[in-house]
């Protein structure tokens, strides 16, 4: 599995960016700088040094050239995680079933299992809490190599913090 396939799923943070204002808790409108941190990278013959390369790369993919600076608006009562999960499904193609969802407006509590990606079958586990000033969350995907049986593991930790409000 090469970074072709992995970087795609860093798309899956900034979809929880989508997160939207409102009374309830959530983060309230304006502009947040995401941070993602890889905690675990665990691939099939993958070398050490492969690995600490890929896990920087992708820390630096998660910023999407922004530094990491997104806008959020909008009222969805926890719409978001939602969101982030069925754009997700599509980006990870073959057929996605969502397997628990126990999360609230301000709460994630999410499994997905997806049979026949390009890359396999892939189960997600997604985790988090938001507040009116970010949100702090975990996602943790592990790939079943159709060809030989073996599985790999990526997770990371996702959070982002509110700087101000949205430049005009």
């Amino acid at each position: 599995m090469t970074n072709k396939f992995l970087l795609p799923l860093l798309s899956a943070p900034l979809m929880l960016a989508a997160c939207g204002s409102g009374g309830d808790g959530s983060p309230t409108a304006g502009q947040y700088k995401q941070t993602v941190e890889i905690t675990e990278l665990d691939f099939p013959g993958m070398s050490e040094d492969v690995k600490k390369r890929t896990i920087t790369q992708m820390e630096q993919a998660a910023g999407g050239g922004t530094g990491g600076l997104f806008c959020m608006q909008g009222d969805d009562n926890g719409a978001q995680w939602k969101e982030a999960a069925k754009q997700m499904s599509g980006a990870l193609g073959g057929q996605c079933e969502t397997t628990k969802d126990e999360g609230s407006a301000t709460s994630i509590d999410l499994e997905m299992t997806c049979k026949g990606t390009g890359k396999g079958d892939i189960n997600i586990k997604m985790s988090g809490q938001a507040n009116p000033e970010g949100y702090d969350s975990s996602m943790a995907f592990d790939i079943k190599d159709p060809a030989s049986g073996e599985t790999a593991k990526l997770a990371m930790n996702i959070g982002a913090q509110r700087q101000g409000d949205c430049p005009g």
